[in-house]
């Protein structure tokens, strides 16, 4: 399925704030060496691979088709680009051909919350992700999460702040999928009781199920 380069036409507002991330013990510092490692490699292949947003949001369409999802009828959460985070504006793209109800995780008060996108919306842009002002939906039926790391048994390893972690706890009937290059792969991600397990990672080459 071909994704339209459609203007998205939302716009970002950069303000400047400090984020205090928590970490947990367990694990700790190992989990601090995998973020070290793959940040670094993640920076270097999305200068050269900025593309592989369009890759990445076929890969979408064909999960999504393979599951047999009814999207027209889901409610479906993502992320909004920062820094060397997959370009989730193709995935938006093309799921807008099916559906309206389209949200992007908004960083408030040290929570995520789920918020209505819609085209030339104001975004406003922190150290944390990014804040809009849209309707809240509390249950999305599909949250896609961003990630420094992932394992073949779709374990996600995050910044470290447990935002998703947190808001994903209680949402067990949620469709869980993390996005990243092929190159966050690593052998074993370190979790803990709190770390949330992904039902898919969709990579520019791959798709992993759990």
């Amino acid at each position: 399925m071909r994704c339209p380069p459609i203007n998205l036409g939302s716009m970002v507002v950069i303000q400047k704030k400090r984020s205090m991330r928590h970490y947990s013990n367990s694990n700790h510092i190992k989990k601090v060496n995998i973020r070290k490692k793959i940040i670094n490699k993640r920076k270097l292949f999305h200068k050269e691979n900025i593309n592989n947003g369009d890759s990445i949001a076929i890969n979408l369409m064909k999960y999504i088709e393979s599951q047999g999802l009814p999207i027209k009828n889901y409610k479906i959460a993502l992320y909004w680009p920062i820094g060397s985070e997959i370009n989730t504006k193709p995935s938006i793209a093309s799921l807008s051909q099916f559906t309206n109800n389209i949200l992007i995780s908004s960083t408030e008060n040290n929570q995520i919350k789920f918020r209505k996108w819609k085209p030339n919306i104001i975004i406003e842009s922190n150290n944390l992700g990014v804040l809009l002002k849209t309707k809240e939906f509390v249950k999305p039926d599909i949250v896609i999460c961003p990630l420094i790391a992932f394992d073949k048994f779709c374990n996600r390893l995050g910044r470290g702040g447990g935002y998703y972690d947190k808001k994903l706890c209680n949402m067990k009937k949620v469709i869980k999928i993390g996005f990243a290059y092929s190159i966050q792969e690593v052998k074993k991600v370190p979790m803990d009781n709190n770390d949330i397990k992904m039902n898919a990672i969709i990579t520019e080459k791959y798709i992993y199920n759990y």
